[in-house]
């Protein structure tokens, strides 16, 4: 069961010819959620464990240094980037643990961190790209078959066999893969391919921003609505697409969950229980 939105920026309005699987190609447009935000952040949540890592990574070390040098404060950049408590733009700084920053982050960034006489280039480095935001794709894996490296393999999910496992377990159903231009996907994420997938809205209660029966690409990566957004949850039942933002302040914390249908009321849980399953990232409306 699945159903999403969020505040829809129209980011990549250009067709684009998509493959799926060795069927013939159809024409999709692709739209990128406008998510505040940073795209990628590492699992958080202790009752899902994840081997934690024991430092931040050298990307977060530079990036406080460039911050620095640029003469600016942590709740001067937070305030600049739209964030309500700097601690929210710390998190980059002190805990990050991922090897690259979110590419959204470091574009926001540049403007901010240029008045201190900080080069684009080395924030855009940060992110792993050059100041195009070019980067080489993540290596396939060996047991497929090589893809061309314009394209990034993106699997397709019956989200109706889930069975609890969410979209990430060994018995996901793999109902198709897309082969998607890279430049649709790389201009609004840097989340590995293989931390993607494509998944079918089922049901209304996220109308009118998802409709049932659109697919909309899911980065399984990032986990934690800080900022918020669209992600998928498993609600005890199936998998939907819900509205999920921290509620402020709360011990142990905990999210409030809610649709954009009118229909749905809004309900919280605490965040061990959520059980969020990814961001949605964007989305695929048939012209």
């Amino acid at each position: 069961m699945i159903h999403d939105r969020s505040p829809v920026a129209w980011l990549c309005t250009a067709p684009a010819r998509l493959y799926r699987g060795a069927h013939e190609p159809s024409r999709y447009t692709l739209h990128a959620f406008n998510s505040q935000c940073k795209k990628r952040v590492a699992p958080y949540w202790s009752g899902v464990q994840t081997p934690a890592m024991p430092t931040v990574s050298a990307s977060s070390r530079q990036l406080k240094l460039l911050r620095q040098r640029a003469g600016l404060s942590i709740r001067a950049v937070a305030q600049q980037l739209g964030m309500e408590h700097g601690s929210s733009y710390q998190h980059y700084e002190d805990r990050f643990k991922k090897p690259l920053l979110p590419l959204e982050l470091v574009m926001k960034l540049v403007p901010i961190f240029e008045a201190g006489g900080v080069e684009a280039s080395e924030l855009y480095a940060l992110a792993g790209v050059n100041a195009t935001g070019e980067r080489p794709l993540v290596a396939t894996s060996p047991t497929r078959a090589p893809t061309d490296a314009r394209t990034i393999r993106i699997e397709e999910l019956d989200v109706r066999a889930s069975a609890g496992a969410g979209l990430t377990g060994e018995t996901e159903k793999v109902v198709a893969e897309w082969q998607v231009p890279s430049g649709v996907v790389r201009g609004y994420s840097t989340a590995p391919a293989t931390e993607m997938r494509i998944i079918t809205v089922m049901g209304d209660s996220m109308e009118p921003a998802l409709l049932p029966g659109q697919r909309v690409l899911v980065d399984t990566g990032d986990r934690k609505p800080s900022p918020p957004g669209i992600f998928v949850v498993w609600d005890g039942l199936g998998l939907v697409i819900k509205r999920v933002q921290m509620v402020p302040h709360s011990e142990p914390p905990r999210v409030k969950i809610t649709s954009d249908n009118v229909k749905y009321e809004t309900y919280e849980r605490s965040l061990e229980e959520a059980y969020i399953q990814g961001r949605v990232i964007g989305q695929w409306r048939w012209l």
